[in-house]
């Protein structure tokens, strides 16, 4: 009987201390999921050790990235987005071609190897789609600073996609050949392709007629239309991983493709079961988080932290600028698109786990990667609200008056 509410009682667990350490960081006013994340560090399998089988939670914590790119995508106009994404495609490569050269020098500052200093620089260069994500649902993205970051977001999902593609194709010498690397870029866009034209299809001519049909047992049977729901995100999930990319693009793909009240109507049926799905999933980052082999070279890596928080900070100020120069309504806020590129995140996890189980990089590696999420994590609100405070005016018309 002990056995079966094992499962709740880890969730138990988490909870409670991720709410302990929720009100600390609310007190110092920064990210409350970097408490998630910390709060599965602490009792996870590495430091505490209260909770040492995590393999529910990480299947689980796939679900809940699956749903929040499904309601990124359901949140945004996919005419307004694509636009973005034509002004901003360029400059994203520019930020990230400038946050790979640093991660490069770190790791080279940390006396990793050849291959160890690629994956780390991969790792480095991809912002968090979920951490960010889910600060840009709260605030509704309405404004032109949020859909500028979700279209840099997505980008550099897409870059992330590719450096998977190249570690899958490393041996553990860390060698490929150009024929093989050609050859998996090509298969990953042709997939990308044939995603986009089966989620237009199915947004067009499937989903809307489908949608009308099960609104009609709504009141009576509101179950059918969020199993609809649910389930359209969860299939482009698996079409996506099926052609090459993961199930979270694949899930934006499809909520991306839809509109209008259609669009609102899925939002509205998936969006009460984020806040659980998505708790678990950062909590589950955490869980993978050992601390002690990058502890141990505490100067150099914070040294590296504060290299890699300045490269994405400057790239995406740089890419505000830019865009600002551009936007007629003067509605691009320079300070926040650095502020919100900070954070690493799923990406970086991802890439860290497929290139450990290829053996191109260690333990210690690894836990320097994870450890670099969590501190990436509670520096970028914490940049933001500097952002916030220098971007307000002076309340006294002669003498400046300190913000609150």
């Amino acid at each position: 009987m002990v056995e079966d509410v094992g499962f709740l009682l880890s969730l138990g667990i988490i909870s409670g201390v991720a709410l302990l350490l929720g009100l600390l960081f609310a007190r110092l006013r920064t990210s409350v999921i970097a408490a998630e994340i910390l709060a599965g560090m602490l009792v996870g399998p590495y430091v505490l050790g209260w909770i040492s089988d995590i393999s529910v939670i990480g299947d689980i914590a796939s679900v809940g990235i699956v749903v929040l790119l499904f309601l990124i995508g359901l949140e945004l106009d996919p005419v307004k987005f694509l636009r973005m994404i034509r002004r901003a495609g360029s400059l994203t490569l520019l930020e990230m071609g400038l946050t790979f050269i640093v991660g490069l020098a770190c790791a080279h500052f940390l006396g990793l190897d050849f291959s160890e200093t690629l994956v780390f620089a991969m790792a480095a260069s991809a912002t968090s789609t979920a951490i960010v994500g889910q600060f840009l649902l709260s605030r509704g993205m309405r404004d032109q600073t949020s859909r500028l970051i979700v279209g840099i977001l997505v980008i550099e999902d897409i870059v992330a996609v590719v450096f998977l593609i190249v570690i899958s194709s490393l041996p553990a010498g860390g060698v490929i050949t150009a024929r093989t690397g050609l050859l998996a870029i090509s298969e990953t866009i042709l997939g990308g392709f044939a995603l986009l034209t089966i989620g237009v299809v199915v947004a067009r001519y499937v989903a809307p007629p489908a949608i009308n049909f099960l609104s009609h047992y709504e009141e009576e049977f509101e179950e059918l239309p969020f199993f609809f729901a649910i389930g359209l995100g969860f299939a482009f999930g698996v079409l996506g991983a099926y052609l090459g990319y993961s199930a979270g693009v694949g899930a934006f793909i499809i909520g991306l493709a839809m509109r209008g009240k259609h669009s609102k109507y899925l939002s509205g049926k998936v969006a009460p079961i984020k806040g659980l799905l998505v708790f678990i999933f950062f909590v589950y980052m955490g869980s993978q988080i050992d601390p002690f082999p990058a502890l141990q070279i505490w100067p150099a890596f914070a040294l590296v932290a504060v290299l890699l928080i300045a490269a994405k900070y400057s790239g995406g100020v740089l890419i505000g600028r830019i865009m600002g120069a551009r936007d007629p309504l003067g509605e691009t806020d320079p300070r926040m698109v650095g502020a919100w590129l900070v954070p690493r995140g799923e990406f970086s996890f991802i890439i860290g786990q497929a290139a450990l189980a290829a053996g191109l990089i260690d333990t210690s590696t690894f836990s320097i990667l994870g450890l670099m999420v969590l501190v990436t994590a509670m520096a970028g609100p914490f940049l933001q609200r500097i952002g916030k405070k220098a971007a307000s005016p002076s309340q006294h018309p002669f003498k400046p008056v300190r913000d609150s």
